[in-house]
């Protein structure tokens, strides 16, 4: 499943920057009619004023008509305030023209006029706004691909609606006008319209990974709706009835989401705890940056602010980029270690495999040996591999997450040296203290068995209740004996939850410690304090911890009992 969300969202991103990217730079003829638009009613026909001497005008079409008949795509090429942006074809334009009552068929074939020049002006501005869209779309992939949510797949159809795709709408008239509308509709602009709804949506949701609960929840399914009838009747105008009709109401509704996204942003932010004010600040601060430069682009009518506010929104995805690899809005450590070990085996096989099959070919002669050979170094290779996967693990972890390498570290050290623990309280303070500590949690505890219950033997970072006491008969007790295994406190029933807040602490995994088939203990550990989950290489070390743990305990019993018979009866 992970590697086929790959192929389609690095596929569709590719597809986006194929049909975007290269008309950037390209300065073809562009088609003259002659004709000017008018007014723009809504959802009236469009009264037009044609130049005289004009191919328009040579075909009959005056002043005053009203058209009808044109397609999505002769709409593009007909009126001269898009010509200066297409690309000339001489496929001749057929309309309908409306005249004292009167129907008229119209066909003309626009004149080419010199290049007007290119889009953006240089082919260093082109290519520096072809790079903000990379950047978005590089954040977009890499966050869907690494740690795939409901967040992420927003946040990924808000990037792909930062498509330059003026540029590519007029250098795409080369296609037929079924195709033309297809990719225009459906890539083009509603990518481009989806990003308003899209951001609003995304505001309400960061940074949890599902639809929020309270007021969030409930606007998250309006502004869903909202977007996408907005959306859908967006295109079926530009499929059915051309690309000015509503023109002005379609877009102050993109007008309407934007202004509900600053007030999404401003509704959070005050709502919100100091803690989690601090990690979303980061997030509020792009999305808000990214707004004030998307309007900066589409509103203001100089040509040269309008291009540097488009080049600002790059701040944008680099500030999301910070929030998530600083302030951990997105846990990607684990992801991107695991990339880079990957990355750097998989280069390896490679490598080793094509020089062997390179140099095969190059001095043996024999087919049969050369198969031979690879086959051997291919096994040999895969068996060093396999035996030094852990090195490369632990250097990649070494050298890109220094503090979490030392932390596992220490936790693995400290884990051997329990054997050699000769009271079960030293235990207990290893169990609670130093992982608290070493791994930056919110809180830890742990509960050892005494007659019918659980009692707190050890905590750190979670001012308990002295006589807080887990019954045998506790939903989180019984998960922990029956499975034998780790248990996500969050997918047991909202009650044990909420005796959790009550208490005042939440933690994330109880992992429990076993004396034979005996429940003897189990720890408890919370989130990292800036709000993270624990990677499965943290879970790993603190579930090998509590083993050793269990023969600790055991080991001190067993010295006890020993100690018990060797001392002399009383007389």
């Amino acid at each position: 499943m992970s590697a086929l969300r790959a192929i389609v969202v690095i596929g569709f991103s590719a597809l986006l920057v194929a049909l975007a990217g290269p008309p950037m730079f390209v300065n073809p003829p562009w088609p003259y009619s002659g004709v000017h638009q008018q007014n723009v009613p809504i959802g009236t026909r469009i009264t037009v004023s044609v130049d005289r001497g004009s191919p328009a005008y040579r075909a009959g079409l005056r002043t005053g008509d009203e058209l009808g008949c044109l397609s999505f795509r002769g709409v593009e090429r007909l009126f001269d305030a898009y010509a200066p942006q297409l690309l000339y074809t001489p496929d001749p334009i057929s309309l309908c023209a409306l005249r004292h009552g009167a129907w008229h068929t119209i066909t003309f074939v626009p004149k080419p006029m010199p290049p007007p020049g290119l889009e953006y002006g240089s082919l260093w501005v082109a290519a520096l706004r072809l790079a903000v869209f990379l950047a978005f779309l590089f954040v977009g992939c890499a966050l869907v691909i690494a740690r795939p949510s409901l967040m992420t797949w927003l946040l990924f159809i808000y990037c792909c609606a930062n498509l330059p795709w003026a540029a590519a709408q007029g250098m795409l008239l080369w296609m037929p006008a079924p195709l033309y509308v297809v990719v225009g509709v459906l890539i083009g602009l509603s990518v481009t319209f989806v990003g308003a709804p899209a951001l609003a949506l995304f505001t309400l949701v960061v940074p949890e990974d599902r639809v929020p609960a309270g007021w969030r929840g409930k606007g998250f399914w309006l502004v869903a709706v909202a977007g996408a009838a907005y959306l859908t009747l967006y295109d079926l105008q530009l499929i059915f009835a051309g690309s000015t009709d509503f023109g002005s109401l379609f877009a102050w509704i993109d007008e309407a989401f934007t202004a509900l996204t600053v007030l999404l942003v401003i509704a959070r932010l005050a709502t919100m705890e100091r803690k989690e004010r601090a990690r979303f600040g980061w997030a509020a601060f792009a999305i808000m940056f990214g707004i004030v430069c998307n309007v900066i682009r589409n509103e203001v009518l100089n040509n040269d602010i309008s291009i540097a506010g488009g080049v600002l929104t790059v701040v944008m995805p680099l500030c999301l980029m910070y929030a998530i690899l600083r302030r951990h809005i997105i846990d990607v450590r684990f992801v991107i270690s695991r990339g880079v070990v990957y990355g750097l085996i998989t280069t390896l096989i490679i490598a080793v495999i094509g020089l062997v099959d390179w140099a095969t070919s190059a001095y043996l002669s024999q087919v049969r040996v050369a198969l031979a050979i690879d086959a051997a170094v291919t096994i040999a290779l895969g068996v060093a591999l396999h035996r030094s996967y852990n090195v490369i693990e632990h250097t990649v972890d070494f050298f890109l997450f220094r503090r979490k390498h030392e932390a596992e570290a220490y936790l693995r050290r400290l884990a051997r040296t329990l054997l050699r623990a000769d009271r079960e309280e030293t235990v207990d303070h290893a169990l609670a203290h130093d992982p608290y500590e070493k791994l930056d949690l919110t809180m830890a505890a742990l509960f050892r068995s005494h007659a019918s219950q659980y009692v707190l033997a050890s905590s750190a970072g979670w001012d308990a209740p002295d006589a807080i006491a887990f019954e045998r008969e506790h939903d989180l007790v019984r998960f922990l004996a029956t499975e034998r295994n780790r248990v996500e406190v969050r997918d047991l029933r909202k009650h044990v939850t909420a005796e959790f807040i009550e208490s005042g602490a939440l933690p994330a995994v109880a992992i429990p410690i076993f004396r034979g088939d005996d429940l003897f203990a189990f720890a408890l550990y919370g989130l990292h304090r800036d709000g993270t989950q624990l990677d499965p290489d943290e879970l790993d070390v603190l579930e090998r911890l509590c083993e050793t743990a269990a023969q600790a305990y055991m080991r001190i019993e067993n010295v006890r009992y020993h100690a018990l018979l060797q001392s002399p009866l009383p007389a």
